[in-house]
């Protein structure tokens, strides 16, 4: 395979933020025309740790992580290219920018989301009980 048909390599650190109830949080990106959520996350700048991209994002919600735990992996073709997201469950106490128009939800009643049924998932796969 040549270089110039690999494709582009997209590190996604994706955040369940829980507050101390365990409401999960959800927010809006871009265009406000639509209704749907997003899971509060970002791309992982050049040579920047997942954990780091996590700790950064969710400083830049304006929240202080209380506790913060990779849960997995994942992988797969996104419109972008191939997307490598590490799912981060974090624990954190503070007040989200009202532009993102964060919404607080109970885990098993999430809002409508950009991805369907991708972002429930991720919830759930991020909440289980570890089996350790």
């Amino acid at each position: 395979m040549s270089a110039d048909s690999r494709p582009e390599i997209q590190p996604i650190a994706n955040l369940v933020i829980t507050d101390p109830t365990g409401q999960v949080l959800l927010v809006r990106y871009g265009a406000r025309d639509d209704d749907r959520y997003w899971l509060p996350g970002g791309d992982l700048e050049p040579y920047e740790h997942p954990e780091a991209a996590a700790r950064r994002v969710t400083a830049e919600l304006g929240l202080v992580a209380e506790s913060l735990r990779l849960s997995h992996v994942d992988s797969f073709r996104g419109r972008r290219g191939w997307h490598l997201v590490f799912h981060y469950q974090i624990s954190a106490t503070g007040n989200v920018a009202p532009d993102l128009e964060p919404f607080w939800a109970a885990p098993e009643a999430l809002p409508p989301t950009v991805h369907g049924k991708w972002e429930q998932d991720a919830v759930r796969t991020v909440l289980q009980p570890s089996a350790t």
